[in-house]
């Protein structure tokens, strides 16, 4: 007797459980590399904040970008 077709149940869990600690680490090597900056060029926090928007900002770009092809190679 054949077995009937496995339905797809979506992405599990572990596939995207890795995508929090990257967003930290991100933040936290950007604002390091920020305040590395304004301790070597003496900006007070300007590198810092920046650090921590380009960090954030550009992995949550990159985070949208691929669930949406996670999402594309499901259907």
């Amino acid at each position: 007797m054949a077995e009937p077709p496995k339905q797809d149940q979506g992405p599990g869990p572990a596939r995207y459980a890795g995508l929090g600690i990257q967003l930290a680490a991100s933040i936290f090597l950007f604002v390091f590399g920020g305040q590395w900056l304004d301790r070597r060029l003496g900006t007070g926090a300007l590198f810092t904040i920046l650090g921590a928007f380009v960090g954030f900002g550009g992995t949550m770009v990159w985070i949208i970008h691929r669930l949406n092809a996670d999402q594309r190679d499901d259907k």
